[in-house]
């Protein structure tokens, strides 16, 4: 479900709420024909009520398992999906357009922490500061996205980053590692 689609979670949410009561209205219509007026257990189906009792317990304990997956599915660490990251090296100066790479992240921090650890980045990294100097790029924040730009319109590394690596990390690092990003503004929600 991720990146995490606050409406979209709160309609999952909701549909097991939805489910979780029905499932307690379904069991508490089987035990109704074992309580008296007051709600008390009528003594002459104590058997049958423990019976049924029993019975709902274990489909609710069943439900309770399948429910518990779902929840960990929606909260869950997100899931690294193709990201698009936009950075303008020193050419930006002469009116040229920024360089876009993708990688799979979690989201814009995940993926500020992943291009550094790409020789491919890396060597581009090289190439815009020069021999000995330090990279002049500055992140654009809002070409920034989850999803991938037009064919042709970006670096694609998200091979190499499968290559480096067999499972991802589902961490994202307080600081950014790419240079420039540390001073980006906050994300604005939309």
């Amino acid at each position: 479900m991720h990146t995490l689609d606050h409406g979209r979670l709160a309609i999952e949410l909701q549909a097991l709420i939805d489910e979780a009561r029905t499932l307690r209205a379904e069991h508490q219509a089987q035990l109704a024909p074992y309580l008296t007026a007051d709600g008390d257990v009528n003594e002459d189906y104590l058997r049958e009520y423990g019976d049924a009792r029993i019975t709902t317990a274990i489909e609710a304990a069943d439900r309770l398992g399948t429910l518990l997956g779902q929840l960990d599915l929606l909260t869950g660490p997100p899931a690294r999906l193709p990201f698009t990251v936009t950075i303008a090296g020193r050419e930006r100066r002469d009116g040229e357009r920024p360089y876009s790479f993708a990688v799979y992240a979690a989201g814009l921090d995940d993926a500020l922490h992943t291009l550094p650890e790409l020789p491919t980045f890396q060597r581009w990294l090289r190439d815009v500061g020069g021999p000995g100097t330090e990279p002049d790029v500055t992140l654009v924040p809002e070409q920034c996205h989850p999803g991938l730009r037009a064919p042709g319109e970006f670096i694609d590394l998200r091979a190499e980053q499968a290559a480096r690596t067999n499972t991802p990390s589902s961490t994202a690092p307080s600081q950014p590692d790419v240079p420039g990003a540390t001073h980006r503004p906050a994300h604005r929600r939309r």
